[in-house]
């Protein structure tokens, strides 16, 4: 037995359990990355302090959905599960969410019901909640379409979170919006699609690495780091491999973020 066979046995116990979507990467880095990768989009079970931004108070008591976004608020600040409002992607760990690579960001079906009493994932809608989440807290910042123009890359989303919770972008600042090239909301979208990192401009702030980053093959580059991580760990910790194997399973597990 080898270190990566732990790795493989350890992913696909997980991926069964969760019922995640994924494919075996015959890059063995990668193979992990893609696991970090949706970690990462998992929005973590607990209680959170819901913000709201105060153009979107509006929006939320003029929409349609008024009662299911009051309703799924209730939820976040009890801590309820969130994920089965998220896009059914998520559970697919070769996916690529751009905005939330690139910045940070999730975005939520708004129905509360399923088409099945089995399925995990809620009926979706047209209308989403674009929201932000860290740790303790959650920022919804606006409500768009599907078909909004540009509505995976619209600086709105970033001018929003600036107007309402400066305090969240402060440490990406690195210039005074005049970065070049000023890219536009759908330039924007193909640089993505292109794999690449790069500052955006919202008025007199240039901002960088809002989220976590694209590596040229589209993957989130925070869970390649997360992923280089574990192995450089492996590397230091082959003497425990060779004789404890059960114990080095524990703590390679913790290091798993399991």
């Amino acid at each position: 037995m080898k270190p990566q066979d732990l790795i493989d046995g350890i992913l696909l116990e997980f991926y069964k359990k969760y019922n995640v979507r994924h494919k075996t990467q015959s890059n063995q880095l990668l193979n992990l990355s893609r696991y970090f990768n949706f970690r990462l989009k998992l929005i973590e079970i607990k209680p959170r302090k819901v913000h709201v931004a105060k153009e979107c108070i509006t929006k939320i008591f003029l929409s349609e959905h008024k009662n299911d976004i009051l309703l799924l608020i209730d939820k976040i600040k009890k801590g309820f599960d969130i994920n089965p409002y998220q896009s059914k992607q998520s559970f697919n760990v070769d996916y690529h969410d751009m905005m939330f690579n690139d910045w940070g960001i999730h975005h939520l079906h708004l129905n509360h019901n399923k088409e099945k009493a089995k399925d995990y994932f809620n009926k979706r809608t047209g209308d989403l909640l674009i929201i932000k989440f860290d740790k303790d807290n959650a920022y919804v910042i606006t409500i768009k379409h599907h078909h909004d123009k540009n509505v995976w890359s619209d600086t709105d989303t970033i001018r929003s979170i600036r107007d309402n919770w400066n305090y969240l972008l402060k440490p990406f600042e690195v210039g005074n919006g005049n970065w070049n090239p000023k890219l536009k909301d759908s330039e924007i979208a193909i640089m993505r699609n292109k794999g690449y990192t790069f500052p955006i401009n919202v008025d007199d702030k240039t901002y960088l690495m809002l989220g976590h980053g694209y590596a040229s093959s589209g993957d989130n580059i925070a869970a390649g780091t997360l992923a280089g991580n574990v192995y450089r760990w492996i590397g230091e910790n082959l003497e425990l491999f060779n004789k404890d194997k059960e114990y080095f399973k524990v703590l390679l597990k913790k290091k798993m973020h399991l």
